[in-house]
C-alpha cells in the first residue's frame, strides 16, 4: 500500500511541476494562429538587446557563484573548526535571506487585502 502511495505522490509531484512547463512551451509555440512554429524563439534570439541582457545575466550568475563559493567555503570551515559554539548563530544568519522575502510578501498581502 505504501508503494502505491509513494508512486501516486511522485506522479502528482511530476504533474504539479511539469504541467506548467508544458503549458508554457505550448503557449510559446503558438505565435501564429492555429499552428505551431518557432517564430517567437527566432524573433527573441535575433534581438540584440536580448543577447546583451542574456550574456550579462550569465556573467552575473557566474560572478555570484564564484563569490558565494569563495565566501561560504572558508567561512564554513572556519566556523566548524575554530568557532563551533557560534555554529547555530551562523546558521540562523545564513537562513535569513530565505525567510525574510516570505515575511515581506505576507505583509504586502496584508496591506493589499486589508484596505477598504
Amino acid at each position: 500500500m505504501t508503494r502505491i502511495l509513494s508512486w501516486l505522490a511522485l506522479a502528482l509531484g511530476l504533474i504539479y511541476f511539469f504541467l506548467p512547463l508544458l503549458a508554457t512551451v505550448e503557449f510559446s509555440l503558438k505565435m501564429r494562429r492555429g499552428e505551431y512554429s518557432f517564430d517567437a524563439y527566432a524573433k527573441v534570439l535575433a534581438d540584440p538587446r536580448f543577447q546583451d541582457t542574456f550574456s550579462y545575466s550569465v556573467l552575473m550568475a557566474l560572478v555570484t557563484i564564484v563569490f558565494g563559493v569563495f565566501l561560504v567555503v572558508p567561512t564554513a570551515y572556519w566556523v566548524r573548526l575554530k568557532l563551533p559554539r557560534l555554529r547555530p548563530y551562523i546558521e540562523f544568519i545564513t537562513l535569513l535571506p530565505l525567510v525574510i522575502p516570505a515575511i515581506v510578501i505576507v505583509f504586502g498581502y496584508i496591506r493589499l487585502y486589508n484596505t477598504s
